[in-house]
């Protein structure tokens, strides 16, 4: 855990940011979209969705129960609020039937659309929910959503720890292409940042999925 928060840190300093991971209170906003749904034929749950470019995205997160999935602080109140957290080995195979886990270039894709709206830099800002991001040194960290993407701060799992950490700072979502054996690219969005990034970090990590329809 304090491997991964170093390596977030380092590369947003590089970009000329600074991380904060603490001293935050909750601001508010409302979501102006009110997107197309979809239903999971697997359990019958309904997501929003919304089309970003050429592609059909879920706005919401992915919330089918898996064997290593988890809920945030294994509480199921917040799979209802942010989804559920996944390995990446589960990841890959969790989306349904007609959709898929996007793969790096679709990750980036969606951060060049989101930066195209309002400069690349904001692009995080864009794909942040309005709602529900804590504040760093007396700023908001919430977003415009201004492309309806509507990314909760969900935080992560880390299963060799058995630990969650970061509710409110970080989303974090899994792509399907991996770096290594041992890791695989996901985009990350913060509290304290307005851009945001897409690297690679252990597999065994549990992010937030979002589905993209297949063509």
């Amino acid at each position: 855990m304090k491997n991964f928060i170093a390596k977030i840190g380092a590369v947003l300093l590089a970009l000329g940011t600074v991380m904060a991971l603490s001293g935050c209170g909750e601001d508010s906003g409302t979501n102006p979209y009110a997107d197309a749904k979809m239903v999971d034929s697997r359990d019958g749950k309904t997501y929003k969705t919304v089309k970003i470019g050429d592609k059909v995205w879920m706005a919401e997160n992915l919330n089918y129960q898996t064997g290593e999935s988890k809920c945030y602080d294994n509480k199921p109140e917040n799979c209802d609020k942010y989804g559920r957290l996944y390995v990446w080995s589960e990841a890959v195979t969790a989306c349904p039937d007609g959709w898929h886990l996007p793969n790096k270039q679709e990750l980036e894709d969606l951060k060049i659309t989101a930066g195209q709206k309002a400069g690349i830099d904001m692009a995080g800002t864009v794909l942040k929910s309005s709602t529900g991001w804590k504040v760093n040194s007396g700023k908001s960290g919430n977003g415009t959503d201004g492309l309806g993407f509507g990314a909760l701060p969900a935080g992560s799992y880390f299963s060799d720890l058995d630990d969650f950490h970061d509710e409110g700072n970080y989303a974090l979502f899994w792509s399907s292409t991996e770096y290594s054996s041992n890791d695989a690219y996901y985009l990350v969005l913060d509290c304290s940042y307005e851009g945001a990034g897409v690297y690679d970090y252990d597999k065994s990590s549990g992010f937030s999925v979002r589905c993209v329809k297949n063509p």
